[in-house]
Formats: structure tokens, sequence, C-alpha cells
């Protein structure tokens, strides 16, 4: 049986609805909060920056040597024992704005069910006078120079992002505010657990919404394809396309899809891992798979130039320009 390329568009097209009800109940933020002094940000809903020095504690008759996120004043210490200043403190920074569902997310749903967890930045924007000081050591940076035998003074400095999972069942809509009604409350004079040391796994922001509309278009590149091997039976051309105007139309859908959409759907993905708002990302991913479906359904039926191909070409091209002069635009802030 043979199953019509257009009945494949439809099942996409269900797929998108069925993917972005699917992300309904989960809270986003537009912004990306930063700590600029070291040029790392977390697409999230805070950012917080634990500062530790190794500093000298007493102990009984004697001194420790410890990591500690608080300055310990070593006045009346033994000579030697003396703790330097404490050049860097901890900061935390939250998002201004958070919805769900396209609506405002009141603060107290942040502060009730947000949750701190460690991640390790990127460290390519750290400013060339950090990078002299500072080295990856663990998740986050150290100023050790051999990070196993710490010296008095050395710094470890980590991340936390605070996130926020689905809240599907947990809020309830209410005058056009969403307000909690299950969840104990994040005490932010709670202490945080100690800063990880140790090696792991690097946290890394996931673009779901490029994630989808990659899945989609090759979906999309498949049905096509499907399309170019139903002719090349029709016309048995194993290469080229024999002659034959329909198989060579497919061919050039085919081969027009493979040569825009790889670009325009890693630009996608950059954007949306730089922070890009959903909605914008929204906005582009739909009109790349609208102008593929036009480029295709025009040149499907005639060589020439049809609607649906002009069309299909001027969004694709749309898509590329907008994506690229954004990505400019983040890159030169």
């Amino acid at each position: 049986m043979t199953v019509s390329w257009r009945a494949v568009v439809a099942l996409l097209l269900l797929l998108v609805a069925g993917a972005l009800r699917a992300q309904e109940g989960e809270p986003v933020t537009d912004e990306v909060v930063r700590d600029r002094e070291f040029g790392v940000s977390a697409r999230h809903f805070g950012l917080e920056r634990r500062v530790a020095m190794y500093q000298w504690r007493a102990q009984g008759t004697g001194y420790d040597r410890v990591w500690s996120e608080v300055p310990i004043d070593s006045t009346g210490y033994a000579p030697g024992h003396e703790n330097p200043g404490f050049p860097l403190r901890g900061r935390r920074w939250l998002a201004e704005r958070a919805t769900l569902d396209d609506k405002p997310l009141d603060r107290s749903v942040i502060e009730q069910f947000g949750v701190w967890r460690s991640f390790r930045p990127n460290f390519s924007a750290l400013p060339g006078n950090l990078a002299a000081t500072f080295q990856p050591e663990g998740d986050g940076l150290g100023s050790a120079e051999n990070p196993l035998d710490p010296q008095i003074g050395d710094l470890r400095i980590g991340w936390r992002e605070l996130t926020l999972p689905s809240l599907q069942g947990h809020v309830a809509l209410e005058r056009g505010t969403w307000f909690p009604i299950a969840g104990d409350p994040l005490d932010p004079a709670t202490p945080a657990p100690a800063m990880p040391t140790g090696n792991g796994a690097a946290a890394f922001p996931v673009p779901r919404l490029s994630l989808m509309f990659a899945g989609v278009h090759v979906l999309l590149l498949l049905a096509f394809s499907a399309q170019v091997s139903r002719w090349r039976g029709r016309a048995k051309a194993n290469l080229g396309d024999g002659g034959n105007a329909e198989l060579a139309r497919w061919i050039r859908v085919q081969g027009n899809f493979v040569e825009y959409v790889p670009l325009a759907l890693l630009l996608l993905a950059l954007l949306e891992i730089a922070g890009t708002p959903r909605a914008w990302l929204l906005a582009g991913g739909s009109a790349l798979l609208a102008g593929r479906l036009l480029h295709a359904w025009g040149l499907s039926r005639h060589a020439g130039v049809t609607t649906g191909r002009y069309y299909g070409m001027a969004l694709t091209w749309g898509v590329l320009l907008a994506a690229a002069l954004a990505e400019i635009f983040i890159a030169m802030k």
C-alpha cells in the first residue's frame, strides 16, 4: 500500500501539536541570569555563586586546615596561623519573570518548589585576569597550583542553578496568577550542602524545542526520501532521474531540504541554548517547517516558479537570516 506524503505531513503537524501540548505545565523564564564577573550564565530561575577558602581553624589545642565558605577569624591564633582576607564572596541572582503556559508565575511558587542544583558552567567566557588565577577544578574553578595539596588562602568556586520541576497538579490558576497549593517552602537561610569537589558530568541546558523541531524535520525528510525511492522504482532509475520529470522534481525537493534545514536547525539550537525566548523559537521552528512544506508542495507539482516554491524559500531564507542576525547580536553583547 502506498502512503501519500501528504498524509505524512498531516501526521507531522499532529506530532508538533502533541509535543507542544506535552510541554504545558512546564515553568519557563525568558531571562538568562548571569554572574558577569566570571562570565557564567544559567537558563533557569536563579544562579548562585559559592566561594570557599582554605583556612586555619582552631581545633582543641591545635589547628586544622579546612575549606570554609565564611571567613574564620584568626585573631589570637598562634603565629603562622593567620587567615588571609576573603577576596571573593558568594552571590545569588534570581530571575525577575517566570511564566507557566504563558501566564505569569507568582514568585512564591519558585520559593516553594525551586530546587538548587550544582552544575558545571562553560568557562570559555572566563575573563583573562581570572583565567590567569583560576583553572577548572571538579565542577567549578580553583586557584590552587596543586588541587591535591591546597595552601592557605586558596579558593574554590562553584555554581548552582535554581530549577523548577513540572508544576502540573501542584498549582491552580486564580484571577490570572498562579498560586501554590502544595509543597514545602524553600528557606533561603537554610545552609546549602557542601560544595562538590569531585569530578562529575557537566550540566548542559537541553534545547528541547530544537530537539522537537529536529525530529519533526527528520521525519519530513524521510517522507521526501520515500517519494524519491517510489519514483525511482517507477522510472527504473538507480542513478539520476532517468529522464523522469516527476523523479527529478522529488530529487530536488529532497536536495533542497538537505541544503538548508540542517544549518537552520543548528542555528535554532544555538539560540535556544543562548536563552532566546520560547515564543521566538516556536515562531522560527514553525516558519521553517511551513516553508519546507510549501516548497515541497510547489516543486512536486511543477518544475517552474510556483506560489508554494516561492513562499517556501522566502520563509526558509527569512528564518536563516533572522537567526544569523540574532546570533551575531548575542555574540557582540
